[in-house]
């Protein structure tokens, strides 16, 4: 067998987009190999255990993203107002302006949540405290600062899951516009 020519990172980049457009249980070996031109024996080259290997790679994907173009934005030196505006800004770009679905909600569902959903709710937790710890910059205390951070993220969430469908980005657009606003109102 000739050495696959895509890295496992190309390979996870794929991966990511088919379970974003499928679903995690609507994603089958058959389309996953499909989507990333691989034979079904290559893949498990990559990933041995199978699709749950993948789905740990889409997320991994994900999450290398957030450490690098994401959390910056929420613990750089700029005051609360812009770490927040920049932070939700680039949310809206990764969800291409509310277009694309959210892995969370697709990851956490029927058999996938009991692979994944103990990670979704270590990531969430650990953004809840990032946008907490920007809210106490901007003067909240810390148990207000968390239940905001928590809204923000029902509402960033909420706005997605309602645009996709509606088959309309404008609300999705809207309320991510207005979501610093209304955690940093009094």
């Amino acid at each position: 067998m000739p050495a696959p020519s895509l890295s496992r990172e190309e390979v996870a980049q794929i991966l990511l987009s088919e379970f974003r457009r499928s679903g995690y249980e609507g994603a089958s070996l058959s389309s996953l190999s499909a989507a990333t031109g691989l034979g079904k024996s290559s893949l498990y080259h990559y990933f041995p255990n199978g699709k749950v290997d993948m789905g740990r790679a889409a997320i991994e994907v994900v999450g290398q993203w957030m450490r690098e173009k994401v959390i910056p934005l929420l613990t750089s030196d700029a005051e609360p107002e812009k770490r927040l505006k920049r932070y939700f800004a680039a949310m809206s770009d990764f969800y291409a302006k509310g277009t694309l679905p959210c892995l969370t909600d697709l990851f956490t569902i029927g058999e996938a949540a009991g692979y994944f959903q103990q990670q979704f709710k270590q990531n969430i937790g650990n953004i809840v405290k990032l946008i907490a710890a920007v809210l106490e910059d901007a003067g909240f205390a810390p148990a207000e600062a968390v239940r905001r951070a928590e809204d923000g993220m029902v509402m960033l969430h909420g706005a997605l899951v309602v645009s996709r469908a509606q088959g309309s980005t404008a609300v999705f657009t809207r309320v991510v516009r207005g979501i610093p606003d209304m955690l940093l109102a009094p």
